[in-house]
């Protein structure tokens, strides 16, 4: 047991995976050379993978490149309604880029709870997608609860 799960509003794994399939976005933060960069996502989520499709405009992306040199990601997902009523999960793993023989079960999982924005306002640049998974090999989340009524 490490220090954040003998926390007070330690989260089990069930509670996180609870958390997860009702959330549909978060921050995934990579690296690159010591730098880091971090990037709203919507995902989709079963236990033990987040699903993401990366949007890219243009030839280059700083996003691909700096997913393509992360060993090790890092996923937040956070509500928050109040000061005493909030969850956060941290999720950490490494990215594995799928082929497009994939996409049927990447679709699949997004359309389930993954939040997609509408891209129709950002002009005629060329857009394509690419699709990521985060092999999820720690997961902790933590939680506060607003008190009872008296």
């Amino acid at each position: 047991m490490d220090d954040h799960d003998a926390r007070e509003g330690a989260m089990s794994d069930a509670a996180i995976d609870e958390f997860l399939l009702e959330q549909g976005t978060g921050v995934l933060a990579l690296a690159r050379d010591g730098e880091a960069y971090a990037v709203p996502v919507s995902f989709g989520y079963e236990a033990g993978r987040a699903l993401f499709g990366f949007f890219t405009f243009g030839e280059s992306s700083r996003k691909l490149a700096f997913a393509e040199a992360t060993d090790r990601a890092c996923l937040t997902v956070y509500d928050v309604a109040g000061p005493d009523d909030w969850t956060s999960v941290v999720l950490r793993g490494p990215l594995v880029e799928l082929g497009v023989d994939s996409w049927a079960d990447i679709g699949a999982r997004i359309s389930d709870n993954a939040w997609s924005p509408d891209l129709a306002g950002i002009g005629t640049r060329r857009l394509s997608v690419v699709g990521f998974e985060l092999d999820i090999e720690e997961a902790t989340g933590l939680r506060a609860t607003p008190p009872e009524p008296r």
